[in-house]
Protein backbone atom coordinates (compact mmCIF):
# COMPACT_ATOMS: atom_id res chain seq x y z
CA UNK A 1 0.00 0.00 0.00
CA UNK A 2 1.13 3.18 -1.04
CA UNK A 3 1.66 5.83 1.99
CA UNK A 4 2.15 9.78 1.26
CA UNK A 5 4.19 11.52 3.97
CA UNK A 6 3.45 15.19 4.53
CA UNK A 7 5.69 17.99 6.49
CA UNK A 8 3.80 20.94 6.34
CA UNK A 9 5.18 24.15 6.72
CA UNK A 10 4.31 27.84 6.09
CA UNK A 11 6.73 28.23 3.15
CA UNK A 12 7.39 24.34 2.03
CA UNK A 13 5.79 21.15 2.03
CA UNK A 14 7.92 18.49 2.18
CA UNK A 15 6.55 15.39 0.18
CA UNK A 16 7.55 11.52 0.92
CA UNK A 17 6.38 8.14 -0.32
CA UNK A 18 6.73 4.90 0.85
CA UNK A 19 4.64 1.57 1.22
CA UNK A 20 3.92 -0.89 3.20
CA UNK A 21 5.53 -3.54 1.83
CA UNK A 22 9.06 -2.36 2.01
CA UNK A 23 8.66 -0.48 4.61
CA UNK A 24 11.08 2.27 3.39
CA UNK A 25 10.08 5.96 3.28
CA UNK A 26 11.58 8.11 0.41
CA UNK A 27 12.00 11.87 0.33
CA UNK A 28 9.70 12.94 -2.86
CA UNK A 29 9.58 16.37 -3.45
CA UNK A 30 9.37 20.10 -1.99
CA UNK A 31 6.29 22.09 -2.65
CA UNK A 32 5.55 25.78 -2.26
CA UNK A 33 2.89 26.81 0.02
CA UNK A 34 1.27 29.02 -2.39
CA UNK A 35 -2.40 28.51 -0.23
CA UNK A 36 -4.82 26.06 0.85
CA UNK A 37 -5.99 25.30 -2.85
CA UNK A 38 -2.98 25.28 -5.16
CA UNK A 39 -1.60 22.64 -2.50
CA UNK A 40 -4.07 20.69 -1.97
CA UNK A 41 -4.54 20.44 -5.63
CA UNK A 42 -0.92 19.22 -6.07
CA UNK A 43 -1.01 17.01 -3.38
CA UNK A 44 -4.21 15.62 -5.07
CA UNK A 45 -2.67 14.90 -8.07
CA UNK A 46 0.82 13.56 -6.35
CA UNK A 47 -1.84 10.80 -4.32
CA UNK A 48 -3.77 9.96 -7.61
CA UNK A 49 -0.85 9.41 -9.91
CA UNK A 50 1.24 7.78 -7.23
CA UNK A 51 -1.61 5.72 -6.29
CA UNK A 52 -1.23 6.95 -2.93
CA UNK A 53 -3.84 5.05 -0.34
CA UNK A 54 -3.34 6.58 2.88
CA UNK A 55 -1.27 9.87 4.21
CA UNK A 56 0.51 10.63 7.43
CA UNK A 57 0.93 14.48 8.50
CA UNK A 58 3.57 15.65 10.59
CA UNK A 59 2.59 17.89 13.63
CA UNK A 60 4.93 19.37 15.63
CA UNK A 61 3.23 19.44 19.42
CA UNK A 62 5.57 21.58 21.93
CA UNK A 63 8.09 19.25 23.31
CA UNK A 64 6.67 20.51 27.30
CA UNK A 65 3.02 19.66 26.89
CA UNK A 66 2.03 17.80 23.87
CA UNK A 67 -1.69 18.68 24.78
CA UNK A 68 -1.33 22.10 23.97
CA UNK A 69 -1.44 24.08 21.19
CA UNK A 70 0.25 26.62 19.20
CA UNK A 71 -0.31 28.78 15.77
CA UNK A 72 1.51 26.14 13.63
CA UNK A 73 -0.55 23.31 15.19
CA UNK A 74 -4.07 24.81 14.45
CA UNK A 75 -2.51 25.67 11.13
CA UNK A 76 -1.57 22.46 10.41
CA UNK A 77 -5.01 21.20 11.44
CA UNK A 78 -7.14 23.55 9.15
CA UNK A 79 -4.46 21.92 6.53
CA UNK A 80 -5.56 18.01 7.64
CA UNK A 81 -9.39 19.42 7.51
CA UNK A 82 -8.67 20.42 3.69
CA UNK A 83 -6.88 16.44 3.01
CA UNK A 84 -10.10 15.12 4.00
CA UNK A 85 -11.50 15.99 1.07
CA UNK A 86 -9.30 13.70 -0.95
CA UNK A 87 -11.64 10.72 1.00
CA UNK A 88 -7.92 9.42 2.17
CA UNK A 89 -7.51 7.43 5.47
CA UNK A 90 -4.96 10.59 7.51
CA UNK A 91 -2.52 9.79 9.93
CA UNK A 92 -1.22 12.37 12.59
CA UNK A 93 2.36 11.66 14.07
CA UNK A 94 4.31 14.09 16.24
CA UNK A 95 6.92 15.35 13.98
CA UNK A 96 9.16 16.43 16.80
CA UNK A 97 12.82 16.22 15.51
CA UNK A 98 11.94 15.54 12.47
CA UNK A 99 13.20 18.81 10.78
CA UNK A 100 16.79 18.48 13.10
CA UNK A 101 16.97 15.16 11.58
CA UNK A 102 16.74 16.20 8.08
CA UNK A 103 19.34 19.10 8.59
CA UNK A 104 21.95 16.82 9.86
CA UNK A 105 21.25 14.47 7.26
CA UNK A 106 21.72 17.52 4.80
CA UNK A 107 24.77 18.45 6.94
CA UNK A 108 26.03 14.91 6.72
CA UNK A 109 25.87 14.63 3.03
CA UNK A 110 28.33 17.95 1.99
CA UNK A 111 25.06 20.00 1.82
CA UNK A 112 23.34 22.95 3.42
CA UNK A 113 19.89 23.96 3.61
CA UNK A 114 16.65 23.23 4.37
CA UNK A 115 15.17 19.99 3.04
CA UNK A 116 11.71 19.66 3.93
CA UNK A 117 11.60 16.24 2.03
CA UNK A 118 13.61 14.51 3.99
CA UNK A 119 11.57 15.88 7.48
CA UNK A 120 8.64 14.26 5.77
CA UNK A 121 10.43 10.92 5.08
CA UNK A 122 11.87 11.05 8.95
CA UNK A 123 8.10 11.67 9.77
CA UNK A 124 6.85 8.66 7.22
CA UNK A 125 9.13 6.07 8.16
CA UNK A 126 8.42 7.04 12.10
CA UNK A 127 4.64 6.10 11.00
CA UNK A 128 5.99 3.05 8.62
CA UNK A 129 8.11 1.61 11.80
CA UNK A 130 5.39 2.01 14.30
CA UNK A 131 2.48 0.66 12.46
CA UNK A 132 3.88 -2.16 10.23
Amino acid sequence: MRILGIDYGSKRVGIALGDTGSKIATPWSVLPNEGALPLLAKIHEIAEHDQVEEIVVGIPHPLKDSSLENEQVREINKFILGLKGLNLPIHEIDEAMSSKLAARQVTAAGGRGKRDDLAAAAILQTWLDRNN
